[in-house]
């Protein structure tokens, strides 16, 4: 009953910015302008509930043809809108996974697993996506080992995660393990770090190559204006 009236909700507010101002990549849609979201204006999409991030990263994935018919895809902690769209492109071909909390809901068909041990054959699936996920992650160094066995060789992760610009080395202390220490230290209760410039050095620890980075870039600042794209850099990692 409260997630069909947040859906009523969210169709009301949509009817009323309605316009051509803004595009939603995910879904298609138009409008005057998003909703806010936290402390972001103009951040949410009212149709799909897509994110300035979500945005980009699908953006990229369709500019670059990452994921064609027959991709098997594992998406760890699923976005809601692209778990919709992966999941009518790819069928059975999809798996989502994330790691079960109390308080969180999950679609019926998602794993319930730990990113630090994947309970998949190695070299099973074509791609991986992770976005902003690590930083919750304790042993991310075991998590992006996991994820590149379980690729195939050839497949690729789409990463991404937050980073400040200035900050040369990641700062973590595995010592500082309370909601509050966390926000206070990392900037929200269930980061374990905040990555520094450094954090390519960690994607590409397993093995993997960069076959793109920094690709916001490439994009012309009317689209980025118009799509309302997160300015972050995505990595496609090739194992």
């Amino acid at each position: 009953m409260q997630q069909l009236k947040k859906k009523l909700k969210r169709v009301l507010l949509a009817k009323l910015l309605k316009g051509n101002n803004v595009e939603c990549t995910v879904c298609g849609n138009t409008y005057s302008s998003f909703f806010p979201y936290l402390n972001r204006a103009n951040a949410q999409c009212p149709s799909c509930g897509s994110l300035e991030r979500t945005r980009l990263i699908y953006n990229f994935i369709k500019d670059k043809t990452l994921i064609p018919p027959n991709t098997r895809l594992l998406h760890i902690a699923p976005e809601q809108c692209l778990y919709n769209v992966f999941k009518q492109q790819l069928g059975n071909n999809y798996i989502p996974a994330d790691k079960f909390e109390v308080g969180y809901s999950y679609p019926p068909d998602t794993h319930n697993v730990d990113i630090t041990t994947l309970p998949f054959e190695d070299s099973c699936m074509d791609v991986v996506i992770a976005i902003h996920v690590l930083e919750h992650v304790q042993d991310d160094a075991k998590a992006l080992q996991e994820i590149y066995r379980v690729l195939k060789k050839g497949g690729c992760a789409i990463l991404q995660v937050p980073y400040e610009h200035n900050r040369e080395h990641t700062y973590e202390d595995a010592s500082i393990t309370s909601p509050e220490a966390r926000k206070q230290h990392f900037g929200q209760s269930d980061h374990v770090r905040i990555y520094g410039r450094d954090y390519i050095n960690r994607f590409l620890a397993p093995g993997f190559s960069v076959q793109y980075a920094d690709y916001v870039q490439s994009i012309p600042e009317q689209l980025k204006e118009r799509y309302v794209f997160k300015k972050e850099e995505i990595f496609l990692l090739r194992k």
